[in-house]
């Protein structure tokens, strides 16, 4: 694969995309999980979309950069982050 001045600036600056779309995502999980503490579903439920987005997001940037630390990160925030939202929405589901 030849080395292109690109290729080199996006594996220099590959964790900062990705650091960055990580903390948004536990800020926007971290909302939601407010969200559902006041009853508000819709904005739970729209945290909760957006931030598994960003996740996704930050394992799919990884993936491009080629950070393969990243993509085993990101895979368990992923992991944590559904695990956390299964057991938040299944408790404020039952009465």
């Amino acid at each position: 694969m030849p080395q292109t001045a690109f290729t080199a600036a996006a594996l220099g600056a590959g964790w900062r995309p990705v650091g960055g779309q990580l903390l948004a995502s536990y800020v926007l999980l971290l909302s939601g999980y407010q969200d559902i503490g006041l009853r508000v579903r819709i904005g739970a439920a729209f945290g909760f979309f957006v931030a598994l987005a960003f996740g996704t997001s930050a394992l799919a940037t990884a993936v491009w950069a080629e950070l393969w630390s990243g993509v085993a990160i990101c895979a368990v925030a992923l992991c944590f982050e559904i695990w956390l939202i299964v057991r938040w929405w299944s408790r404020r589901a039952s009465p």
